[in-house]
């Protein structure tokens, strides 16, 4: 979920303030006391308590795993963790799952050691430390003084730069001796690819019936049975349909059966440079899900790192573990038709996000 803002918290409530911009100045009577981790299960670490980081900086990251907003902001903390946490800033991940297959734990250990973590990630699997916070978007990440009091809050992506002066500052004044002089203390400015407009890419589209909203299919979904889906043909902008044998689940559409190649798909129109989907096989092993961009293939120059190529020259996704799937990175930001094939059972898709041109440059692997 795409969300920018930035508040400084007072006494007011969390909720409210959430609403409220920026203040510069940082007033000591505007911080509130951060609530504590309430959770067991942590990677990278024992379970931490805020009274134990005391005197510490701490930088508490709302995250997720299937979630293309907050692995854009992935080499920010990294960058953070390595370069401020020897100088007292200590970063904690909070993993909290917008999917229910996102609660397995072994799934946030293999994304927490794909993605180059380091620094502690608690397991939020329950969502208590969510809402405690009253958190109510990925990424969200929380500043903390030395006081184990709530400074700084930015809700989405962006601004990283004007974050990284509030890291120096808040570490200052936990330690008045620190000097941030160096060069590779210097923080680069905020940037993105292209260099150009920002155009409006397709929203974020869930495909499940609970949130599911732009189906074209005439008579919308059959809840919670197999049914036939027949494709409209003429697709609404942002718009996608169903063709072939599926299951409608709250959060996600199910392949049901075994059909020929061309015979059941999700086809969606999108506009964006990037395409990203969070999708898997119910057993884990890899199934092939085949991509046409246009009616064709998708070119050399618009695969995303996730897709493959068959002996036929076919485009196609291996669907294993459940994850968000790289799928299209076009040159250029533009308007497509895209397809995914489904040939075999036991497929399930969860949602689509995409990139614009202005997406900051991050690990696609």
């Amino acid at each position: 979920m795409t969300s920018r803002r930035s508040v400084l918290f007072g006494s007011l409530l969390i909720a409210a303030l959430l609403a409220s911009p920026l203040i510069a100045a940082w007033p000591e009577l505007s911080r509130v006391r951060a609530p504590d981790f309430q959770c067991k299960l942590w990677l990278n670490s024992p379970p931490l308590t805020l009274r134990e980081l005391r005197g510490k900086v701490v930088l508490i990251d709302f995250w997720e795993y299937t979630c293309i907003n907050c692995v854009r902001t992935f080499p920010y903390l990294r960058r953070w963790n390595e370069l401020y946490g020897p100088l007292g800033l200590v970063v904690i991940g909070v993993h909290t799952p917008e999917f229910e297959f996102a609660k397995n734990p072994e799934r946030v250990a293999e994304a927490t050691k794909r993605f180059k973590f380091t620094f502690p990630i608690a397991v939020d699997s329950d969502r208590r430390v969510w809402e405690a916070f009253q958190n109510n978007v990925w990424p969200a990440k929380y500043l903390i003084d030395k006081d184990g009091r709530i400074a700084l809050s930015h809700l989405g992506e962006g601004d990283y730069a004007d974050f990284e002066r509030h890291i120096q500052d808040l570490l200052k004044e936990a330690n008045p001796k620190l000097t941030f002089a160096s060069p590779k203390f210097d923080i680069p400015p905020d940037t993105h690819e292209g260099g150009g407009v920002c155009r409006q890419s397709t929203p974020e589209t869930y495909l499940g019936f609970e949130r599911g909203d732009h189906l074209a299919n005439p008579g919308g979904y059959r809840q919670l049975a197999e049914n036939p889906y027949r494709d409209p043909g003429d697709l609404p902008s942002d718009g996608y349909a169903l063709n072939g044998r599926w299951l409608a689940a709250p959060e996600f559409v199910r392949h049901v059966a075994t059909t020929e190649p061309g015979d059941d798909y999700l086809s969606l129109d999108y506009r964006a440079k990037a395409v990203y989907l969070v999708a898997g096989s119910d057993d884990g092993s890899a199934k092939p899900l085949y991509v046409t961009q246009d009616g064709k293939p998708l070119p050399k120059a618009s695969r995303g790192v996730d897709i493959k190529t068959d002996s036929a020259g076919r485009t196609y996704i291996a669907l294993g573990g459940k994850r968000m799937y790289y799928v299209v990175n076009n040159p250029r930001f533009e308007q497509h038709t895209l397809r995914l094939y489904a040939t075999t059972p036991a497929l399930s898709l969860y949602s689509f996000t995409f990139g614009n041109d202005c997406e900051n440059p991050f690990d696609h692997s």
